[in-house]
């Protein structure tokens, strides 16, 4: 099987290791194909999108690209791309992408499928005075914790009042979101199957820090965490076998905006199950849809969308500090 692993080959103010992190990543998913005997390709995404006619070509695309040139807004356009070229691919479809990036969008949907969510508000003009603290501010559209930082987290209406106008004269959207503690978990999906539950302990924190994850902490280009760390299994109710469907309403903070990633807390190991097709099925049919994978990277959460959407449910909005 012919299989190209994509990548986002960085942007000019990435450093060394942050190219280095990314490569790493790319590296571990390919000695992994190439063990199982497949024709493996690494290829980074450019905006001259000679990047599609390779991909056309191959039998499998892992998807590892975040963005283009440290555009994460640009993740979306590639799937995308994918998505309406056929090209068979892994990990969530252009709608989750989508909804998931804009959080009011998830929050709207997670509320709407009768989940309970903090209340929040998109920073335009005042901010009721009633609004509940303490309170997170953060980009409405970003992923991995970017723009997030130790005073995220607002006590007092000043400081809210502070924070918000930072926030806006640096990003178009910004979402003000109710502060509920609590732990934190990461949960990887591969289809309709749970993986192994991820607990990130907070533990090493500095005194005083509010648990979130900060930008440093979740973005993959980062080589140390420093302060928290993932333990698996996490130590939770919902068993690694038991379906995390019945435990929605229980605590479970997995961020299906990062997903599981290489070197995430819940980074898996790829199986023959990667790409895997009933031979009942013609080749065009096949390269219709999205494939779920069970490695690093994004994984494919799908099944929970409107009934005319083949994208899935909404990767964002389940943590404090993450997407």
């Amino acid at each position: 099987m012919k299989v190209v692993i994509l990548y986002d080959p960085g942007a000019e103010d990435w450093t060394p290791e942050d190219v280095r992190s990314v490569m790493t990543a790319v590296s571990e998913i390919a000695v992994i194909f190439d063990a199982m005997g497949h024709d493996v390709r690494r290829l980074g995404v450019r905006h001259d999108m000679r990047w599609l006619q390779i991909c056309r070509s191959a039998d499998l695309v892992f998807n590892l690209c975040e963005g283009v040139h440290g555009k994460s807004e640009w993740e979306e356009h590639v799937v995308g791309t994918l998505e309406f070229a056929g090209v068979p691919f892994t990990g969530c479809g252009l709608w989750t992408l989508a909804a998931c990036r804009r959080k009011a969008v998830a929050n709207a949907l997670l509320a709407h499928a009768g989940l309970p969510i903090p209340r929040w508000t998109l920073a335009q003009g005042t901010i009721d005075d009633d609004f509940p603290l303490p309170a997170i501010v953060k980009p409405a559209a970003e992923d991995a914790s970017a723009g997030i930082d130790r005073g995220s987290v607002v006590t007092d209406r000043r400081g809210l009042r502070a924070r918000t106008a930072a926030m806006t004269e640096q990003f178009d959207e910004v979402l003000v979101q109710q502060y509920v503690p609590g732990r934190e978990f990461n949960v990887g999906f591969v289809g309709s199957r749970t993986l192994a539950i991820a607990e990130i302990d907070f533990a090493g924190m500095p005194e005083g820090a509010w648990p979130i994850l900060t930008h440093r902490q979740v973005g993959p280009r980062i080589p140390g965490r420093p302060g928290q760390r993932p333990r698996v299994p996490g130590d939770h109710p919902a068993a690694p076998g038991r379906s995390a469907h019945s435990d929605g309403r229980d605590g479970l903070a997995g961020d299906a905006g990062d997903g599981v990633r290489p070197g995430g807390p819940a980074r898996g190991r790829a199986g023959p199950a990667l790409g895997a097709r009933r031979e009942s099925e013609s080749r065009p049919q096949r390269r219709r849809r999205p494939v779920a994978h069970g490695a690093g990277g994004r994984l494919g959460l799908r099944g929970a969308g409107p009934p005319h959407c083949r994208g899935g449910a909404p990767r964002g909005a389940g943590r404090q500090g993450g997407a």
